[in-house]
């Protein structure tokens, strides 16, 4: 009789590291692959909501949505507004305040946000409010409590396909983490985000941490929450490998390095701010 001669235990340990090491190189890129998935579905998230936009822009009087909408005034805010043009936005049961619970926001929602639609916010994404896409504050009533973001007039806008219009977008200020040390100074003439200096900048988007929901709007340099230089504003966030993902005015979409927050006011890099 033969005897069958088995695995030598010098051979199982090989066997062994090798599955470990094969795991240890492949683990990696799956998750790379699921991060790489992830961020086309956001792109794919922005293109639905630039293209809505832009068929809302047809239908009203070539007017971009409202920012923040008053309802005594009859607007709503962009997010609102765009809810029939889209395909998936879910099912909200309370669009615009917190208090009541929500549904899923569909293509309002980033699938790389750090929580759930009900514990996060309504939307991931915000609108470039203050840097063109929005005429600015209107008071709506006679003492001025009231009021809204109308949106600006599609001839208005100068170079449609360099201003971004939406963004991956988040209230920076989660304290328990490290967050940029050129926050939480400021001051005229720094290179950080003084109230009068128009850059280039010196802060590092890619350390910020995401704290909630930015509801509706993010914040550009020398306008809503730069000036005040605190790591609470609403910002740009860059969450797909150091990349934003932005929807452009003219409805195109692109993954923007984080970098491209820190260039000059107006400057030729500029996609933040309406300019020649």
């Amino acid at each position: 009789m033969q005897r069958r001669r088995g695995f030598t235990l010098i051979e199982l340990l090989v066997v062994i590291a090798i599955i470990a090491i094969l795991a240890a190189i492949l683990f990696p890129v799956f998750a790379q692959a699921r991060e790489r998935a992830r961020a086309i579905s956001c792109v794919s998230n922005l293109k639905q909501i630039g293209t809505a936009t832009n068929m809302y822009v047809q239908d009203y009087d070539e007017t971009y949505p409202c920012g923040w909408g008053s309802q005594d005034a009859g607007l709503s805010m962009w997010r609102v507004s765009l809810q029939p043009y889209v395909q998936k936005y879910g099912n909200p049961q309370d669009p615009v305040g917190y208090s009541n619970p929500r549904g899923n926001y569909g293509v309002f929602v980033c699938p790389d946000q750090p929580g759930s639609a009900e514990s996060y916010g309504p939307t991931s994404y915000g609108y470039n409010a203050f840097g063109g896409m929005t005429i600015g504050w209107v008071a709506t009533t006679p003492d001025g409590s009231q009021g809204a973001f109308p949106g600006a007039k599609l001839a208005s806008i100068k170079k449609p396909a360099e201003l971004v219009s939406y963004a991956d977008a988040a209230e920076v200020g989660k304290r328990s983490k490290s967050l940029d040390p050129n926050f939480d100074q400021g001051g005229a003439g720094w290179t950080g985000c003084g109230d009068d200096n128009p850059g280039p900048y010196s802060f590092n988007p890619d350390v910020w941490q995401e704290d909630w929901s930015d509801d509706w709007d993010f914040g550009v340099p020398l306008q809503e929450d730069w000036p005040s230089c605190r790591n609470g504003g609403r910002r740009p966030m860059p969450r797909h490998h150091k990349h934003v993902n932005a929807a452009f005015a003219d409805g195109h979409v692109k993954a923007l390095p984080s970098s491209f927050m820190k260039v000059k006011v107006n400057s030729p890099e500029d996609l933040l701010h309406n300019h020649d």
